[in-house]
């Protein structure tokens, strides 16, 4: 398969091809899913082409691409602001289900499709959107 890239298109995608693999494995200390990491790789190995030869490093030992500092240090506030994001939104979400299920139990919310389960939450998710946009993490 061939793809034809222009050189700001191909560092995006190596840009995503990093964060991608970073989403899938930066927290697996252990059993990391390998075909995403083979997947990055084969990015990272066409970069020199692309002329992008600051962004990758290669590991004789293991003979592999892997991303240089300067490509993390590049990609460090986009993950910033997605690691925040998550945080507020899934810490909000769990937050709504737990006042849910404690209000009318966890076999009744079990069996919510997602349209109810949706609409039962809502309530509650804007209750603590507006409690964290005002107070962070302090009355929680």
């Amino acid at each position: 398969m061939n793809i034809k890239l222009t050189r700001d298109q191909f560092e995006k995608l190596l840009h995503l091809a990093y964060m991608g693999n970073w989403v899938v494995n930066g927290y697996r200390s252990e059993d990391p899913k390998e075909e995403y990491d083979d997947a990055a790789g084969v990015v990272y190995a066409h970069a020199l082409e692309a002329g992008l030869k600051t962004l990758i490093e290669f590991d004789e030992t293991e003979g592999r691409y892997y991303p240089s500092a300067k490509l993390e240090d590049e990609l460090a506030d986009l993950i910033d602001d997605y690691e925040d994001w998550a945080f507020w939104d899934l810490l909000i979400l769990k937050l709504a289900e737990r006042d849910l299920v404690r209000q009318v139990g966890q076999e009744t919310v079990d069996a919510m499709d997602d349209k109810e389960l949706e609409e039962r939450r809502a309530p509650y998710i804007q209750k603590y959107e507006k409690e964290v946009e005002k107070q962070g993490i302090l009355n929680i």
